[in-house]
């Protein structure tokens, strides 16, 4: 064994595992022939036998030390954290250094303090820098970094010509200045966010309205909103932004993850699915601000970073309010929609009046009941998502719904009660502020059915009031104080799409009242029809296809009332926050052993920094803050000036995205596991100079593109090759392939068919349908509703159109910080053979044929420059007009889609 011990020291100690890790390779096989060397020992019959998850905890930490050795080294002790913790402290949870720029050889191919960095890097690898790029190679490069389009032949064509010396920044400022930017950029954020448009799961439901958040991301980097007000609006949009439809969309970010919207009746189900829910959001938010994997403290303390289990837990409790559901979004209505609202209003009466008048022929209506009933408008049927009494203002404290009948004779459910004073305003009846729910009754033996459920902010049947008692029951809010009311809103399954429509209230009347004793109707049944398939009394005496027509004519109401429900007050999938659930530490992570509780917070080990929350409005302590401060406690904590870890991230994620790898590799990872950065005074000079000048992305942007090393060609040389074939050290810029969208979008733009349409709903590429789970079938043909730019299509998670799932889209289910790039034959077979492809081919031909004259080489100079932005070469043109005579123009044009110069810039 001691000889044993010898060979694993010199294993561990050798040179060239050393030197492989340096560059952030990942684990030297050193390590690796370690383990096979301790594992045969054991194997031997050694009687001193070594526990293989001793082994693997050994090697994974020697093999951690080999990998990253300043991750082990101990933090100066001025930067000793408050509370004590086992784990060293990583370089990126050290504070910011400010770096000057280094001098350098050369500094006349320095364009800003990055190249002195850069070009510092390279001198000392014995490496230099590559020549600059042709214009039009450098146009293409920055055109679709900032935007993912291709430079127009006209852009191009300016750009050439243009020789004065400020000719490329003038073109960078006008592409910063493109809405395409933000459609660009907030492509890859929604990657680190994991956004998509269905719940996910077995289930995987459409979410109709999730796009708002997706609209706030473009229209954020469009606006060069401040990255710290960009972090504090996606947590906390609904408090620094009430009231402004185009702030609280951004707590979509919360949501924006999978949910499991199969019910679960027994505890243990119901708390392990909340907690899904809670580790979603924290993992997230500790990977996309900063770049931590804080999600592996779920069960345990951190195994390799200082993240105590505790601080898992802390995070936990900020986000204990927050429920995956919609909101109503606040709305200033146009004069378009207020237009829209007459008419929907004239057709709203118009139906009334057609099934009033049906109604008059039945034996059973007379003649007076129909003049009552064109005076007095018949309202619409109860449905199971929502419906609203109004009645003449009245004060009370007590609101009493009481069912009479349901659709379906079964229990009634409830799933929200709703009370508002006149003319609108704040929910009078949430828990959250005060009021209180009891019931007549309710249904045993299921976690999810609970009168708690009437008035906590949530909707669904997932949290929901059931009475126990057939066809009836009461569901009763005592608001905190006597409030003047003039509207109550209820609804059996508030979910979008709808999912439950048994067990809805038929037949009720709602009473108010001022102690508890003495009550008042206010609202009823009264007046309303008979909804789609209930027997009704007027239709039995209707013969079969009147019966049809008043069907139709009833559906036809329906949706009325729910096109003015949408204008008046449009839902979006932005999340609900209710009062926060008791978190508490769960040993080992699992939900039915609760430890002692624990109070929101962030974490505690970033040296200078505590893990209290605070806020600019509430100064008290965590647990004594309502739902939306703990939020936006940790906003503020996130968007500290002193926090080291932010400003780093950000500034690598827009790094990544320009110059094809981070500085530091791994950009949601910059603890002991991740990758050590290849520039580590260069990242601190970006993050201090992002900080110092307002957290602003495109003056970033705008700092990265204007480099030299930026502006490099993508050739290389034997020399570079051999002593940096990764291009760690930028030595010239890698060539890049694009991203699925942007293969989709550029065919798109070449052939003319691209729709520059922005936000709304998004567009299908399949065919969706429900049969209780969400069914997806491919499009048999995509016409002009989808050629908008790909990040409007409607993602459903688990599905992917041929081209872009071809060429790596990725799975929104998971967070997707860096994109893997691979090389299949089924990209050039899609690219050949795809019905779009082929398609778009035929477009781009029509459109070469009307931009010229009819010669063919005119015609393929035309494609060209549209498809690669420059001209062909004589063998080219030539081998292209021989082509064209052939086969036609159509080929060729299916030609330049597949050409690796259009794929790569």
């Amino acid at each position: 064994m001691m000889q044993m011990k010898s060979n694993t020291f010199d294993l561990l100690t050798s040179s060239p595992g050393t030197r492989g890790n340096e560059r952030g390779e990942g684990p030297s096989a050193n390590a690796r022939t370690l383990t096979l060397a301790l594992c045969r020992s054991t194997a031997r019959g050694n009687r001193k036998w070594i526990a293989p998850g001793f082994i693997l905890a050994v090697i994974s930490t020697l093999a951690l030390g080999m990998r990253n050795p300043s991750a082990f080294a101990a933090p100066p002790a001025t930067t000793q954290p408050a509370v004590h913790t086992s784990r060293p402290i990583p370089w990126s949870m050290r504070p910011i250094e400010i770096h000057d720029p280094p001098h350098v050889d050369q500094a006349g191919w320095s364009a800003n303090p990055i190249d002195a960095f850069i070009l510092a890097k390279l001198q000392e690898q014995g490496l230099s820098p590559s020549a600059p790029a042709s214009k039009s190679e450098l146009l293409r490069r920055v055109t679709f970094d900032l935007t993912g389009l291709p430079p127009t032949p006209e852009e191009m064509e300016a750009f050439l010509e243009d020789q004065s010396p400020a000719a490329y920044e003038k073109i960078v400022d006008r592409l910063l200045a493109s809405p395409r930017y933000g459609e660009r950029w907030g492509r890859h954020w929604l990657d680190v966010v994991r956004y998509g448009e269905s719940q996910g799961y077995e289930q995987n439901h459409l979410r109709p309205t999730a796009w708002h958040y997706r609209d706030y991301v473009i229209r954020a980097f469009n606006e060069d909103k401040p990255y710290d007000r960009f972090i504090t609006e996606q947590l906390a949009g609904d408090l620094v932004g009430k009231g402004d439809p185009l702030v609280e969309p951004a707590t979509g970010y919360l949501v924006a993850g999978v949910h499991d919207t199969v019910g679960i009746a027994n505890v243990e189900g119901s708390r392990q699915q909340r907690a899904n829910d809670l580790d979603d959001i924290v993992s997230t938010t500790g990977a996309a601000f900063l770049g931590l994997t804080v999600g592996c403290a779920r069960c345990h303390d951190h195994k390799f970073d200082p993240i105590p289990q505790r601080d898992y837990y802390r995070l936990s409790a900020v986000f204990a309010g927050v429920r995956y559901q919609e909101r109503p979004l606040p709305v200033a209505r146009s004069a378009d929609q207020i237009r829209e609202l007459a008419v929907i209003d004239s057709l709203i009466k118009e139906t009334h009046g057609a099934l009033q008048a049906l109604d008059a022929e039945a034996k059973k209506t007379p003649a007076d009941a129909t003049a009552q009933a064109a005076a007095h408008p018949a309202r619409p049927p109860v449905n199971a998502q929502q419906n609203t009494e109004d009645f003449q203002p009245v004060q009370a404290r007590f609101v009493r719904f009481t069912v009479l009948s349901t659709i379906d004779g079964a229990n009634p459910c409830i799933d929200e009660l709703e009370i508002y004073p006149p003319g609108g305003g704040e929910n009078l009846a949430l828990a959250s502020t005060g009021a209180k729910a009891t019931a007549s009754s309710l249904l045993p033996g299921y976690s999810i059915h609970q009168v708690s459920h009437l008035n906590d902010g949530r909707y669904g049947n997932a949290a929901s009031w059931i009475s126990n008692e057939p066809g009836k029951g009461w569901a009763q809010i005592e608001l905190s104080k006597p409030a003047q009311i003039g509207r109550v809103v209820w609804s059996r399954d508030r979910s979008s799409p709808v999912r439950y429509r048994d067990r809805a209230p038929l037949t009720y009347r709602v009473d108010v009242s001022m102690d508890g004793v003495a009550w008042r109707t206010v609202s009823s049944d009264e007046g309303r029809l008979t909804p789609v398939g209930v027997s009704a009394e007027p239709s039995r005496d209707l013969s079969t296809a009147d019966r049809r027509e008043r069907k139709a004519i009833a559906g036809k109401l329906a949706e009325l009332e729910r096109r003015r429900a949408a204008v008046l007050a449009p839902a979006a999938y932005i999340g609900q926050f209710t009062a926060p659930d008791p978190i508490h530490l769960l040993k080992r992570g699992d939900v039915m052993q609760p430890l002692e509780e624990v109070q929101p917070g962030a974490l505690s080990q970033v040296p200078g920094m505590t893990p209290e929350l605070s806020t600019e409005s509430s100064e008290s302590s965590a647990g004594a803050m309502d739902e939306p401060h703990r939020r936006l406690g940790l906003a503020r904590w996130l968007c500290r000036n002193d926090n080291p870890l932010t400003a780093r991230v950000m500034v690598n994620r827009i790094w990544q995205h320009h110059f094809g790898r981070g500085i530091v590799a791994t950009p949601s990872d910059f603890g002991a596991n991740g990758m050590l950065p290849s520039h580590r005074e260069l990242l601190d000079y970006l993050a201090a100079d992002f900080i110092k000048n307002g957290w602003r992305i495109k003056r970033m942007h705008r700092m990265m593109v204007l480099s030299s090393a930026y502006r490099q060609a993508s050739r290389t040389n034997p020399q570079g090759l051999a002593k940096d074939a990764g291009d760690i050290y930028l030595w010239h810029m890698p060539l890049r392939r694009l991203e699925s969208e942007a293969v989709r979008d550029s065919i798109l733009a070449v052939s003319g068919k691209l729709d520059p349409a922005m936000g709304g709903p998004g567009y299908q590429l399949f065919k969706y349908h429900v049969v209780n789970i969400g069914i997806y079938e491919p499009l048999e043909e995509q016409g002009p509703q989808t050629y908008r730019r790909a990040i409007y299509q409607q993602l459903a998670r688990s599905i992917h159109d041929e081209l872009l799932g071809s060429f790596d889209e990725p799975e929104c289910a998971m967070r997707e910080p860096r994109r893997e790039t691979t090389t299949t034959p089924l990209q050039a077979l899609t690219l050949l053979n795809s019905s779009f492809v082929t398609e778009q081919a035929e477009f781009l031909a029509q459109r070469v044929q009307r931009d010229t004259d009819g010669d063919e080489g005119t015609q393929v100079d035309r494609v060209y420059w549209l498809a690669l932005g420059r001209a062909p070469g004589s063998d080219e043109r030539l081998a292209a007009i021989r082509l064209v005579k052939m086969h036609g123009m159509r080929l060729l044009c299916r030609a330049m889609f597949n050409a690796d110069e259009f794929l790569n810039y």
